[in-house]
């Protein structure tokens, strides 16, 4: 075996240690700091992310939700209701028979199977912004009726700029006896 002096001893303990510290920094400590610079800077992105997520969470729940009220709201609508005689009531209730100018139905196409759309286009002149605030919140409030605002178009009167003429279209679904019967089976 080889005699190592007491100075060629401590300068191999001396290189052992720094290659020993330069191991442990080149595998561990290095490693580490890169791993936590990267974390860093993605954490963020990611925190962004998982609130936009939430935030389209909670509004799909609420979609969902709305969607359910309006489906049940469909089941318990008479079966008999008719929408424009419901938004001749309306406009008589609202002190608006002698703006009305049309008032006419149509079947939509149905939108998905099962369901099926009634239309109703009211054509309104001469009407004051409130009136017209009023008739659009009673048509959608109605508990009788799961009826909507599909369209609304406004004009200015020309002759008096208080008033206003209005075209609006009113939506209102119902399910089809076909939807009714394969939900009861469903049951």
């Amino acid at each position: 075996m080889i005699q190592l002096t007491r100075r060629e001893q401590r300068w191999g303990i001396v290189v052992a240690a720094a290659l020993a510290a330069w191991g442990t920094y080149a595998m561990a400590v290095k490693p580490m700091r890169d791993r936590i610079g990267t974390l860093n800077r993605i954490i963020p992105d990611r925190q962004a992310e998982l609130r936009e997520v939430q935030a389209r969470s909670a509004e799909y729940l609420a979609l969902r939700r709305e969607s359910e009220d309006v489906q049940k709201r469909m089941a318990e609508q008479d079966p008999d209701f008719q929408l424009l005689p419901f938004l001749e009531s309306l406009t008589e209730r609202q002190n608006l028979n002698a703006h009305v100018a049309t008032m006419q139905q149509t079947d939509a196409p149905p939108s998905r199977s099962g369901y099926s759309e009634t239309v109703v286009e009211i054509g309104l002149e001469g009407v004051r912004l409130s009136q017209l605030a009023n008739l659009l919140g009673a048509v959608e409030e109605s508990s009788e009726a799961v009826a909507q605002i599909g369209s609304l178009h406004i004009r200015k009167q020309s002759q008096d700029a208080m008033r206003l003429d209005a075209t609006i279209r009113i939506y209102s679904p119902r399910t089809t006896l076909e939807t009714v019967a394969a939900e009861a089976t469903l049951r």
